[in-house]
């Protein structure tokens, strides 16, 4: 079969085709504004114009003609309305010419099948990281799902509003990578991580501050980077633990970064993972992959009718079944490896049965940024550990703390991790584990604290009680916003682990709102949050 694939999500023109051995041709057509960021419709316009042009050197590198073609696939979304418009009139257009088939496929999805054919990854997690997009992505229970994401901008469109703002040409990337290898000096940016969610918002703002008083901007291109590719590192860390995976895929075009793939190696290195990174002109928006995915999904039995392929701007990974996937676990026990945040070890206090949580050195962060995040969290944690349980919650007992080492001996709670069992349980006993937790998260929000990794990882069922544990990412006095992520993330738990029971989440918000005289405003700042996603 000879797929002819065609991309066109938002920048990028790509015209693929590839047949059942190899792929034939890869032509890509970027639109480069004059200047500021992308405007949808020109950059459709661009594609308009370029669209014949390239399928005729796409074709030409193949050695094809049109009619030798045997199925058109295009990029259904998510991306910018005009520009998907575009590529799918073209793509309805060859199908109804050559009567074949057509298939509009997910753009997210594409970058992972097409990194697990050239790659050879079997079941990864895939940290998507492009202009428009953040996304930490994996398969569970018959379809892809996000594990984690940007919670403003994606990280491609951060690091291209801190080139214009510093006079660097678009694109961004390439130069600020080249900037930061001559960079010394660390300037402390925001780094804001909720869970597996990340927050770029407050990063920007802090490097035209510190620009204005004569940082340089090799400085501040280093300090970037260093920053925000740790920050993708730790979640996806963080996915790792959460999934009991062995394998991550880089993705989109900032995978391509030298920096980003030796931090990722030497986290991979630290937890016994696989780094896998597609070859550079497939880490980019590519037709082929969009020709790939709408093979194996050909090859699986889907079609699709013209009335099928109207695009959809805001189209999720999770939001389709992936039939065409034979699941190959790749779980393991990762209890000889170190969690995202801290070693856990058993240990005895005076007597007392407890675990020390030590808070290691993270070898693919910097020194400065890794002091400053483990003093803070140790910091943090000790203190909301002690202030929670005053107000009735369960919560397991410090018994010493060590700044120096930045070690915590906490009581050691001898029951069962909720996110392994939940499932199992009946009907009556999930109905009052989520009122339980309602009830704790109410009171936790009522007093201006939040948790900030609230997932059912983070607590544990004993003897019909729920503790609450690893508070490092919370707040002692929390926002609005703070609480509202709070119950983004646990929402997105139950949506990623317990997606049979979902409706449970309810349950939760009813005693939440029983509890909480704050309850409507946070709950609606919880839909605010959900709407910010880059596609939601």
């Amino acid at each position: 079969m000879i797929v002819l694939g065609i991309e066109g999500t938002a920048h990028t023109l790509g015209i693929g085709i590839l047949d059942d051995k190899k792929i034939l041709a890869n032509v890509i057509k970027m639109f480069v504004p004059k200047e500021g960021g992308i405007h949808p419709r020109e950059a459709a316009i661009h594609h308009s114009e370029e669209f014949i042009p390239a399928l005729n050197e796409a074709l030409e590198k193949a050695n094809l003609s049109l009619k030798e073609i045997d199925l058109v696939s295009f990029s259904k979304g998510p991306g910018l309305g005009p520009c998907l418009r575009t590529v799918a009139t073209a793509a309805r257009t060859i199908s109804l010419r050559l009567n074949i088939p057509v298939i509009g496929v997910n753009h997210s999805i594409a970058h992972l099948e097409i990194g697990k054919m050239t790659t050879g990854a079997e079941d990864p997690i895939m940290t998507y990281l492009s202009g428009g997009n953040t996304q930490i992505i994996s398969y569970s229970n018959g379809r892809y799902r996000v594990f984690g994401e940007t919670l403003d901008i994606g990280i491609g469109n951060l690091l291209d509003k801190f080139a214009r703002e510093l006079g660097i040409p678009f694109p961004g990337g390439p130069k600020i990578e080249e900037l930061a290898r001559k960079g010394t000096k660390f300037y402390q940016l925001p780094y804001s991580i909720k869970g597996m969610d990340v927050s770029f918002s407050g990063i920007l703002t802090a490097i035209l501050s510190y620009s204005k008083n004569g940082a340089s901007i090799e400085d501040l291109s280093y300090s970037l980077q260093e920053t925000v590719f740790a920050m993708m590192a730790e979640v996806t860390e963080r996915a790792l633990a959460h999934l009991n995976k062995d394998e991550v895929l880089l993705a989109g075009g900032v995978a391509r970064n030298k920096r980003l793939k030796e931090m990722f190696e030497e986290m991979g290195k630290d937890r016994g993972t696989k780094i896998y990174v597609p070859p550079p002109d497939l880490c980019v928006d590519n037709g082929v992959m969009i020709g790939y995915l709408g093979k194996i999904m050909h090859e699986s039995g889907i079609r699709m009718s013209i009335e099928d392929t109207i695009v959809d701007q805001k189209f999720r990974a999770d939001s389709i079944d992936a039939s065409w996937v034979n699941e190959k676990i790749h779980y393991r026990d990762y209890k000889e490896f170190p969690g995202a945040e801290a070693k856990i070890e058993d240990s005895n206090y005076l007597g007392f049965e407890t675990i020390k949580k030590i808070r290691i050195r993270k070898s693919y962060r910097i020194n400065d940024l890794d002091l400053m995040l483990r003093k803070e969290r140790t910091r943090k944690e000790s203190k909301l550990l002690n202030e929670v349980k005053r107000f009735g919650i369960l919560v397991p007992y410090i018994l010493d703390i060590d700044m120096n080492d930045f070690i915590i001996e906490i009581e050691k709670v001898n029951g069962q991790v909720l996110k392994k069992i939940y499932d199992s349980l009946n009907e009556t006993d999930r109905e009052n584990i989520c009122r339980e937790i309602g009830r704790s998260i109410g009171l936790m929000h009522k007093n201006k604290m939040s948790h900030g990794d609230l997932t059912t990882s983070n607590i544990i069922l004993k003897e019909k009680k729920l503790y609450f544990i690893d508070f490092s990412m919370g707040e002692i006095d929390a926002s609005i916003e703070d609480m509202g992520t709070d119950l983004h993330l646990l929402k997105e738990s139950f949506k990623s682990a317990h997606s049979q029971h979902l409706i449970d989440f309810n349950i939760i918000l009813n005693e939440y709102t029983k509890i909480n005289p704050n309850a409507d405003e946070i709950i609606e700042r919880l839909s605010d949050i959900e709407k910010r996603r880059r596609y939601s």
